[in-house]
Parts: structure tokens; sequence; C-alpha cells
């Protein structure tokens, strides 16, 4: 488990008191690897535990009445339709945000093709218009995987699929996946393109923790190409590993667009607190606006939500 603690003074300030340290850290971070120095700045090539990448589509879907469909199968045609439009929808934007050279050369672009594999975040029901059609409305998430030709999503991309070109992909990443009581960890991100996010720590005793924004380091709108740290400047709080240990996920939610609002509840240092469970978080997080797009451009919005997993031990 990760706990928050109080951060009085960050400990690099402590190392600049000394003049002969401060050498003796230049020195180390020029000649030493990253990773010896602390800081891991890039991620060349992080292998997440889990993605999910998807496009969200708002969508309007109808059906005739028919003397071969009662009412209930006229509905159900209406909501089918509706989930065929945002499937054709969201390929269609996806390939528009698309700017790398003999994409589909390169790349592997796998949608999702059963029904029950688009999911309804919200839905509305207008029921029979004029007499002559069934009327729903629904906003939807459609899964997508891409991967480089010959490799599967999870194989990760040496860092290729950072291209600012592809889709939107956020990295999250520690120095380490396993550590021991007492130590602290600090957590990376990075985006392929400019994002909007959450990041929450699920701990291992279940509690959902939100890292950032938090209530003294507001950020949540990320820079392309830019790595962030958390814990950082302006953060109160360390992560420090502490009982009860186990396995804790980092998940980063990220959408070229503002997330939809989460009720929290503060637990000190600036953090708050997700009652719920980590599915309706995931639901509301979900809950964006889609908005037209201009005349000849496409709306949608792009979502990505990643995992990366790390164990503690005493």
């Amino acid at each position: 488990m990760l706990a928050w603690e109080v951060c009085m003074t960050r400990k690099i300030s402590a190392l600049f008191a000394c003049p002969f340290l401060v050498l003796s850290w230049i020195l180390c971070c020029l000649i030493l690897p990253q990773e010896i120095c602390g800081q891991n700045l890039r991620a060349i090539n992080v292998v997440l535990d889990q993605e999910k990448r998807s496009c969200i589509q708002a969508v309007d879907g109808y059906a005739y009445l028919s003397e071969n469909m009662s009412l209930a199968q006229t509905r159900a045609a209406a909501f089918a339709n509706a989930k065929r439009q945002a499937l054709e929808m969201a390929k269609t934007y996806i390939r528009s945000k698309t700017m790398v050279e003999d994409f589909e050369v390169k790349y592997d672009l796998v949608w999702a093709t059963a029904e029950g594999a688009i999911t309804i975040l919200e839905q509305k029901d207008y029921g029979v218009e004029d007499n002559s059609r069934y009327h729903v409305w629904i906003k939807a998430e459609v899964e997508y995987e891409l991967s480089p030709k010959g490799q599967q999503p999870s194989q990760g991309d040496q860092g290729h699929d950072m291209d600012t070109g592809l889709p939107l992909k956020v990295k999250v990443w520690t120095s380490k996946k396993a550590y021991g009581s007492g130590e602290n960890i600090e957590i990376y991100i990075q985006g392929n393109r400019d994002f909007y996010a959450r990041i929450v720590d699920i701990t291992s005793n279940g509690e959902i923790i939100q890292l950032l924004p938090n209530d003294y380091r507001r950020i949540n709108f990320f820079e392309a190409g830019k790595v962030y740290k958390i814990p950082d400047e302006g953060d109160h709080f360390d992560l420090k590993v502490t009982a009860p240990y186990g396995e804790d996920k980092i998940v980063v939610y990220a959408s070229e667009v503002p997330l939809g609002q989460v009720t929290m509840e503060g637990v000190g240092q600036g953090l708050s607190r997700y009652r719920g469970s980590r599915e309706s978080l995931a639901v509301m997080t979900r809950g964006i606006k889609v908005v037209p797009g201009a005349p000849g451009s496409q709306s949608g919005a792009e979502f990505y939500e990643a995992t990366w997993t790390l164990t503690t031990s005493k």
C-alpha cells in the first residue's frame, strides 16, 4: 500500500545545503544512468499492464414501425441502429485524427465488431415519433486496438507509438515494479498528444485515491511529450510504502477533452478518495461532452485508460 505523507520540505532542499553534495549529485547525473540518480525521465519502452483505447460518440438511432415487429423489438432495433452508427462514426473519427504516413501499412487498427463490445454510457428514449419510427439517443464508447504490423498491442512499440500523428496514448510508469517497506515511490506520465487526465491509485486494500489533480496541484491538462512526475513541486505529500502490502494499481484516465465530474471526499494533504467502485469511477470519468465538429470535420472524442501495477512488501 502507498501511504501519503505530509511533505514539508523536498529532499532536494537538504541536498543543496551542502556545496560538496551538490557537485557529487551533478556528477552522478552526468555519469550514471538516469535511474540511479532517481529520475527515469523518458518512457522509452514502457509496456503497460493494461490499456484500453476507445472513441466516444453521441448518436441518434431510429427504427421504423412494422407489422412484423412488436414495439419492444422496434425499440431494440433503434438501439442496434445507434450502435452500428457509433462504430462507423468512431472509425471515421480516429482515421481523421491520424496523421502518420502509410498508417494502414505500418499499423493494425482492430475494432470491436460485436454490438456487445460497444458500451452505452448514457441513453435517452424518445419513443415513437410521427407515428412512424422509434427514436433513441446514446453516448457510446467504441473500443479498438492499435499495434504495429506483426506485433500484439501488449508488446509495446519501442517508443514509436508516442508519435504525435497517432491516436492518443498516455504512458504511466515507475522506476521499478516492486518496492519494500519505507521506500518512496515516484510516478511518471507522458502522452503523445495534449490531453486531460485523472490519475488515481487503487491501493492494496481497495481504496481509490486521486493523486492528480489535487487541492494543491490542480493540473488536469498535460502537454504532449512532456514527462510529469507525482509527487512533484506543489504537492504536499510523498508516496511511501507501508502496510498493508500487496498490489497497487496506478490508473490514468485520459481524453482530448475535459473529463466527467466525479464527487470525491478529502483525506488530507490535498488528496481525495472515491467511495464507489473502479467500474463506476470509469463510467463517470467518461461523462465527457461530445460536441458536433466544425463543418467538414468529424465529431467524437478519444479516450484512453492506462494501468501500471506495482507490488509492495515488508
